[in-house]
Formats: C-alpha cells, structure tokens, sequence
C-alpha cells in the first residue's frame, strides 16, 4: 500500500500533544511504504514520547533543538528536498506559530524552510479547536496553501467528546499518499519520474473528497470506476471445480490506487484471500456469470471499466448435484464444456453509457500479437499485457512487468517491480488517458 511513496522524503512533525503516540504507528506506516522518514519533535512532544522511539522506527537520528548540529544550518538541511511536511499532532500553539510565521523551533523553522506540500493534522480540546483563533489561524494555513486535515470527532483525552480528535494514522497515511499522488502526475510513460516540484495546486478552495474535504482535487476524482478482479470458479459437482491460479493481487492493487486518487471504486472480486482496500466497494462473486451479472449492475453508472479478473473461458454444461465418482469400469471422464460469457466484450461493445474501457492480456506466447488482437476485437480503449509463462511476473507474483496498447499501438512498458508500483502507474495512465479521449 501507499507505494506512491517509496522514496519520498516526507518529514514528520510531533509536537506536544496527547496523540503524539500515534504518531509512532503513522512513522512505522510510512516507512513500511518505502518512504524516508524523518521525525521532527518540539521540546513538549519529547515528554511524551521519548526521541529513541521514532529513531527506531524511523532509521533516523530525531531532531528536537534547533541547533542540534553545528556543521550545517539543520533546518534548511532537513527541508531541502522535503517531499513533503506532515505535523501530526499539530496542537493550537504551533498552528499558531505557523500562521504567524514564527521560527523559534526546530519544527516551525523547518516548517518555515520547506518548499514542499506542508499538511497539519489538528488535536486538542473542542474548545481550543472551535475558539476563533484557531479557526481564523486554519483559515491562514489554508489561503497559504498547507493542508488542514480535519481532525474527527470522538472522546478526547480531557474527558468530553467533540471535534478536536486527530485522525487515525491508518488515515492520515490515505490522505498522504493522496496529497503526493498529485504531484506524481507528469511521470514519463516508462515510469521514470520527472522533477515534480512547485506542482501540487494549493488548497485554497475546499472540495468534498473521499480523503478529506480540505484536499486538492484529486487525480481521479470525479470518477466511478469499476474493476473485476481474481478467478472466477465453475462449479462440476459440490467438491469439484475449474478455475486458475489468479490470486487478485493486480487487480485489489489497482483498486486501492484508484481510491487514493479520489475515484469512487467498486471491486467485482472472485475468490481470493485478499482484504477489500479501504474506501472501496467490493462486491463478491464466484462464477462468471455471477461476475457478468455484477458488472451489469454497477457498469451503467461507470465511468471506467478494468477488467482485470482472470474469468474462466469455458464452464460445465451441466453441474452434477451429487459428487462424481469414477468408475472401476473406465478410465477416463467427459465433462462437456460450454463457453462462458465474454465479460469485457460486453463491456466494450456497449453502444450506449460505455465506460472508458480497459482489459489485460495474460498470454504465453505470441504476446504483442494476441494482445493488440484482443484490444480490437473487444472494443477496448486499452489492453495491459503480461507474460503469465514467466513464473517472476506470473499469476500468484507479487511482481508484474506490462506493456500497455492502445488501438494505435504501444502506449508504454513498465518493467519488472511490485504490483502496487505498476498499479500506480497503470492507473495514473488509465485517468490521463480517459480524460483525454472524453476531452
């Protein structure tokens, strides 16, 4: 998850409130993302949660005084090349701080230094958070550009319950990969990332996202997207049954992407042993035509369609309701086949409310050829290829390498890397490519 973030340089900011503890889990998230973290405390928070802590986690020394190290200006140090600032817990006093420009520690003076997207995650008392100064100091950050990721509404630390709550790390860690998934935009198509910097929009006008209501737009905001994932299993008898060796893995990985980028996902799964990403809508099935009959509910409000589901081509005519036993007689079995329905034609060659369209090719030989004939023969707008003979890049992988068609040719190829990275690419390319032929 939240591999968009795989060596970004992202400081984090913990000052003195009571949440400074989740600050810990939100550290280890990222880092276990890939990032580089390095954590930024003011004197108060180091009474909470000791500097070794985040140390340990993050791989890091800890910064607290802002004359901690002597051969170099540390602030601007640390700030150069930030990918991004994230305060979390930012408690009224440094929002303050940072709304009058102030730089008298170590986290306000790199705060101040950073040309990078800054974000602060509010926690305090209801009454601190509504008291007009501190909405009139959020309102500052937001016209300047820095994120304000509202806090929740929950039990507080004093006793009461109110606004003031800061978001959970496991969300705080979606709106980051949200926040930087902007300013992934102008990779190239080989997947090699061009200088980003001084890209991300400012929040200046709030929109109703699904990460939170104060982010920019989003990638793929505005967008419905449906996506089939996983084998589908047809049934010989109740113990028997034809499938494959798909694991869901491309297909959960594209859908957790596509939420992270502001799309509203719903996931048409076959079996696996995956969990449903968060913010998405799955919706289980077993067999193709149940995987069919899924797709035809959700598809006519769709603006995207990616079938990445590994569907069976063939089903039995005739499903025993008994198990089949063999016989001492013959030594052999028929089972008549009959061919399943063909679920992202039917997508493609919708005439009317077709979704932007989308397949994937999983071939063993005669890969470019098979692929640009299925791209014309389904109707696509695109087709994914990948060589399921190569067991690197195969079904049950955790690594794919693809090469993406469109009905002109060869759109781009991302060689071998982690699903979730190919899944990032792919649907940033998937969004470009539907906005562009919609105009």
């Amino acid at each position: 998850m939240g591999t968009q973030l795989k060596d970004r340089k992202i400081i984090l900011g913990v000052t003195g409130g009571i949440a400074a503890y989740k600050a810990c889990i939100l550290c280890r998230l990222l880092v276990k993302s890939g990032a580089q973290v390095f954590v930024v405390m003011t004197p108060s928070a180091a009474k909470l949660v000791g500097k070794e802590t985040f140390e340990a986690l993050s791989g890091h020394p800890v910064s607290i005084e802002i004359f901690d190290r002597t051969e170099d200006i540390s602030h601007i140090a640390l700030a150069t090349n930030a990918d991004m600032v994230i305060i979390a817990p930012a408690t009224a006093n440094t929002i303050a701080k940072i709304a009058a420009g102030m730089a008298d520690n170590m986290l306000t003076a790199v705060t101040l230094a950073a040309a990078c997207p800054v974000a602060v995650a509010p926690a305090m008392n209801t009454n601190m958070y509504n008291n007009p100064a501190t909405q009139e100091n959020i309102q500052t950050l937001i016209r300047r550009g820095i994120y304000v990721i509202s806090p929740a509404e929950g039990e507080l630390a004093c006793g009461v319950s109110g606004t003031g709550r800061m978001k959970e790390p496991e969300d705080l860690f979606e709106d980051i990969c949200a926040i930087l998934s902007n300013r992934l935009e102008n990779k190239t198509v080989q997947g090699q990332l061009e200088n980003h910097q001084g890209r991300l929009p400012s929040p200046v006008k709030p929109l109703e996202l699904t990460q939170t209501r104060l982010l920019p737009k989003a990638f793929g905001a505005g967008y419905k997207v449906v996506i089939t994932a996983g084998p589908t299993v047809e049934d010989l008898d109740p113990v028997r049954f034809i499938s494959n060796n798909s694991s869901g893995k491309m297909g959960y990985s594209l859908a957790q992407v596509a939420a992270a980028l502001g799309a509203e996902v719903t996931l048409i799964s076959g079996p696996v042993n995956l969990e449903a990403p968060k913010g998405v809508r799955k919706i289980d099935v077993k067999s193709a035509a149940q995987m069919l009959s899924a797709v035809e509910d959700y598809i006519k409000s769709a603006d995207i369609f990616i079938g990445c589901a590994a569907v069976a081509d063939f089903r039995a005519e005739t499903i025993s309701p008994v198990k089949i036993k063999k016989s001492e007689d013959a030594d052999t079995l028929t089972i008549k086949l009959v061919k399943n329905p063909d679920i992202i034609a039917t997508v493609g060659k919708l005439e009317s409310n077709r979704p932007f369209t989308v397949g994937f090719a999983a071939e063993t030989n005669n890969l470019h050829d098979f692929a640009r004939a299925k791209l014309e023969k389904k109707h696509l707008d695109l087709i994914v290829l990948n060589d399921v003979s190569n067991k690197a890049i195969g079904f049950n992988s955790d690594d794919n390498e693809v090469t993406v068609f469109d009905k002109d040719g060869q759109v781009a190829h991302f060689e071998k890397q982690p699903k979730p990275v190919i899944a990032q690419y792919l649907m940033e390319l998937i969004f470009k490519s539907a906005k562009k032929k919609n105009g």
